[in-house]
């Protein structure tokens, strides 16, 4: 049963007016009685309710974005809490954001959770962004609170019922790109990016199926050389030159590689795409402003971003449904780095 502050007023043996003001953090409150309250807030696991405080002032409606596991200067998701923003805006909802890390090995009940969710009430559905596992999705519900969560990054033992969140196609982008490279003539087409990670491993999934349907046979480089992404990429293609294994085209399962592995193309005095075609995912802003432009998969950040916060909002107004997952499409978008096989031509 959820505690009170007329629970926290009993256990401390003060009254509701100074667990209010420790609450608010007032600052005259005896330092005795401050600590009194404080250990009755901890022993009963007591949340302020925000909301009641919310509904006082007469404020909007509440999500929170929480982006777990991810740089906050992460551009991609940065696009998507843009989205988020701009349907609130349009809707009259307010979007709060927090940061939050954690190991996916910590119990439920041991994760030191944001605190949006340590202060009851205080957002009315959560958009679980970031990379999300098993734990922390089982103590938001355990709490009770409404969520969405972006599909393609949550990562979980059994897969999930459809419901409830929002991804970008995995699948057909990645096989529609490695098709592209195949009808350029392009046969020994090597895939870069650590199947280790679930959504990298979607991708190679679909670029081994598409090399195995036209008879090629698969090379990927899928175990990382290094955490940071332009590094690993260096290190990917470095390590198939040096070996000397046949390539004529790249695709990388993110923008980030593509441009490590241009760069490590460049040091081997190989030019894209004189001598390499090459094929990124995500259509980040560099990829639309280097030169030549990359050759990328664009994921509709900001239309994800729009459709979590529309989900969320639909998730408040009927909180017993279970909304069906909205995939959105990827789209492959060519630019320069990318062209059909060079064919040596022997003179008689």
């Amino acid at each position: 049963m959820t505690s009170t502050i007329k629970d926290v007023a009993k256990r401390a043996r003060v009254a509701i007016g100074t667990v209010s003001r420790v609450i608010n953090d007032h600052p005259d409150v005896d330092p005795a009685l401050r600590e009194r309250v404080e250990k009755a807030i901890r022993e009963l696991q007591y949340r302020p309710n925000a909301r009641a405080r919310r509904f006082v002032q007469n404020a909007s409606p509440v999500l929170s974005f929480i982006l777990s596991n991810r740089s906050v200067l992460s551009p991609f998701h940065s696009a998507i809490l843009q989205g988020v923003e701009e349907y609130c805006a349009e809707t009259g909802y307010f979007v709060m954001f927090t940061q939050y890390d954690y190991s996916p090995d910590t119990p439920p009940s041991d994760l030191r959770l944001p605190g949006v969710l340590q202060s009851h009430g205080i957002a009315d559905c959560l958009i679980l962004a970031g990379t999300n596992y098993e734990n922390f999705i089982t103590a938001v519900e355990e709490l009770g609170v409404h969520y969405v969560a972006l599909s393609n990054h949550l990562v979980t033992s059994t897969p999930r019922a459809p419901f409830d969140q929002v991804g970008w196609d995995d699948d057909a982008g990645p096989y529609e790109a490695t098709r592209y490279l195949i009808t350029l003539g392009h046969k020994h087409i090597w895939y870069i990016g650590d199947t280790s990670l679930h959504w990298y491993k979607l991708r190679y999934s679909a670029y081994e199926r598409a090399m195995t349907e036209c008879g090629l046979e698969t090379l990927g480089q899928t175990v990382g050389l290094a955490d940071n992404y332009y590094a690993n990429g260096y290190a990917c293609t470095e390590m198939i030159l040096d070996h000397g294994y046949p390539m004529t085209a790249i695709f990388a399962a993110y923008d980030e590689i593509a441009f490590g592995a241009w760069d490590a193309l460049r040091k081997h005095n190989l030019e894209v795409p004189r001598d390499i075609s090459l094929v990124g995912y995500g259509d980040d802003d560099a990829a639309q402003f280097k030169m030549p432009g990359l050759t990328t998969l664009r994921v509709e950040k900001a239309r994800v971003g729009r459709e979590l916060a529309r989900m969320a909002i639909e998730k408040i107004r009927r909180p017993d449904n279970r909304i069906p997952q909205i995939i959105v499409p990827v789209s492959l978008i060519k630019r320069g780095t990318t062209r059909p096989v060079s064919v040596t031509i022997s003179s008689s």
